[in-house]
């Protein structure tokens, strides 16, 4: 209960992450610290792989990326999973942090990384032939190193 019941703690880094063969799909919201809406009539595989709706005033300013995860060093860590095709299963083998993600659901999970790096994120359920390749990286900065890295996504109109 303490790790999936507790409430998150104010400071979390929010992140989203949509799992689908054979990639991680991760959002952050923008400034406005708020997800903007997903439609998926919006999905386009190559530039808008969740359906974000840009149209959206809470979605114009969220980033999206994909395979890579940046979060700062000893500050909690939201994750909000969902998945898009199947079932998947996050995994930070180096954090053991892991959790499924399952269509129509959206479990979140919470912990706080204590080393600065860059760790594997795998997908631990066998999700179709491509499995082997659905990897991405978690990479770990100093806090000043994040919010620079955080603003650059923004600019750049990740």
């Amino acid at each position: 209960n303490e790790y999936f019941g507790a409430s998150p703690p104010a400071d979390a880094v929010l992140v989203e992450v949509t799992g689908q063969q054979f990639m991680w799909n991760v959002r952050y919201p923008g400034e406005d610290g708020t997800f903007g809406r997903t439609d998926p009539r919006l999905i386009d595989e190559a530039s808008n792989p969740i359906g974000i709706d840009r149209n959206d005033p809470a979605a114009a300013d969220d980033v999206a990326l994909q395979n890579e995860i940046a979060v700062p060093v000893n500050r909690p860590v939201r994750l909000r999973l969902r998945s898009k095709d199947m079932i998947h299963s996050f995994f930070l083998p180096h954090l053991r942090v892991k959790q499924d993600a399952v269509p129509g659901m959206t479990p979140e999970i919470v912990f706080v990384p204590t080393r600065q790096g860059t760790f594997e994120i795998a997908c631990t359920e066998i999700c179709g032939l491509g499995h082997y390749r659905m990897q991405g990286f978690l990479h770990v900065l100093s806090e000043n190193e994040f919010r620079r890295w955080l603003q650059q996504q923004r600019s750049s109109g990740s």
